[in-house]
């Protein structure tokens, strides 16, 4: 009997997802990231932000340090299993969730994506954390694959081994080129780059630098990038912004301080009640 290797799960942060446009096969696809990762199946990890459930389906939110995943569990068929544990888990749980990627365009070709889990589990803040700083790793060793290979046309994923990419970052550099050559990768980078794991309001010694001054995050830029990332038409929710706020340290009065700073700057602007979008 002949059996079918079973996809890797990937690493990969909601932003990576969200911003991808390329889907690689007929049947079933693979989704294209900026980053050239070529995924059906992911690791994600990240509190619950919002659940609903009724006699057909379970839908959870799951925000990571970026941005949020969208969850769906059908309560009939083989998937009815994984619903029921998914039912299981309140809002501002810490999950883990191993799932595949489902994707659905629509008319304006606006791509959305929802995850079908295989396995949900409840964990701690330290293995979040964990995920949270390998998925970082990981993201940027790609950038800076994807930044070499744009340095000379002629590169091959040959190069970037010989630079010490390993074949699968240079596979997806490759691929990033071919699909994104106009992606933004400086703002992805500088969005994982700026995440906080303890308190972005603490001053944080420069590890690059030999004077050992000190840098600190800028709060109110924090908080606009994640209204801009995660907006999906309607406007960034509040709730959802709270959430990441808190993640990152940030209290519910200093966000609403950033909120109103960021309002009379004119950078954001609340589209419905409690709803922000970014100008």
């Amino acid at each position: 009997m002949a059996y079918t290797k079973r996809e890797n799960s990937y690493w990969i942060f909601s932003r990576e997802l969200k911003d991808s446009n390329i889907l690689e096969g007929e049947e079933k696809p693979y989704v294209i990231t900026p980053l050239g990762t070529k995924v059906k199946r992911i690791l994600i990890a990240g509190k619950i932000t919002h659940k609903s459930s009724d006699e057909k389906m379970v839908k959870v939110t799951v925000m990571d340090y970026i941005g949020s995943f969208y969850l769906t569990g059908f309560k009939t068929g083989f998937s009815s299993e994984i619903s029921e544990e998914m039912d299981k888990f309140d809002v501002n749980d810490t999950v883990v969730i191993m799932g595949k990627v489902n994707s659905f365009k629509n008319d304006e070709g606006i791509f959305y994506f929802s995850i079908y889990p295989e396995m949900i589990k409840k964990i701690s803040e330290l293995e979040r954390f964990f995920w949270g700083i390998r998925t970082a790793y990981v993201s940027k060793r790609k950038i800076y694959a994807i930044t070499e290979i744009h340095k000379d046309e002629n590169a091959t994923e040959e190069t970037l081994v010989k630079l010490g990419y390993t074949v699968d970052e240079a596979a997806d550099a490759v691929r990033s080129k071919k699909y994104y050559n106009d992606y933004d990768y400086e703002s992805y980078l500088n969005t994982v780059s700026a995440i906080n794991y303890e308190t972005p309001e603490e001053n944080k010694i420069d590890e690059n630098s030999n004077s050992g001054n000190t840098v600190t995050l800028n709060l109110d830029s924090f908080v606009l990038d994640y209204i801009k990332n995660n907006d999906f038409g309607p406007g960034c929710k509040y709730d959802d912004i709270i959430i990441a706020a808190s993640n990152a340290g940030i209290s519910r009065e200093k966000l609403d301080e950033i909120l109103n700073v960021l309002g009379s700057n004119g950078d954001i602007y609340e589209v419905s009640l409690k709803r922000y979008k970014a100008l």
